[in-house]
């Protein structure tokens, strides 16, 4: 795809959430922060959206940034499928001592600086094997 027509694919479908959101060019330009010039020129593939309007595109308007860009089903991001969202891998619970630690120096600064120096330290002092342990468990 070339960049003209990558940009002409880009308009069309600024052009479809428009239509399909039923508002003027105008109230389309305030909602994606542009001013209606700038909007008419993204909409005729005349120029590409800056990235602040495609934020602005997904945000207001609910739009799958993969759909506006790659042209992957679906529209809006509420259309996605459970299963189209991939899953974050599960970590095991925390130790009943370790999350006693994280409250209390989320708590305690004095101690969240200590924990933190003596960590320094300890992989300044032991960096092969912190380097070793790193790379079998990223």
């Amino acid at each position: 795809m070339t960049i003209d027509e990558f940009a002409k694919a880009i308009g069309d479908k600024l052009e479809k959430v428009r239509k399909t959101n039923r508002i003027t060019v105008t109230n389309m330009a305030a909602a994606l922060n542009i001013n209606r010039i700038t909007y008419v020129r993204n909409s005729i593939g005349r120029a590409i959206p800056n990235i602040y309007t495609v934020y602005n595109l997904g945000q207001h308007f609910g739009i799958s940034l993969d759909w506006f860009l790659l042209d992957e089903e679906p529209m809006h991001r509420s259309e996605k499928k459970v299963e189209d969202v991939p899953l974050k891998p599960q970590t095991p619970p925390l130790l009943p001592e370790i999350k006693e630690l994280l409250d209390h120096m989320e708590n305690i600064p004095l101690l969240r600086h200590e924990i933190l120096a003596q960590f320094c330290r300890f992989k300044d002092e032991h960096q092969t094997m912190v380097e070793k342990a790193m790379k079998t468990n990223p």
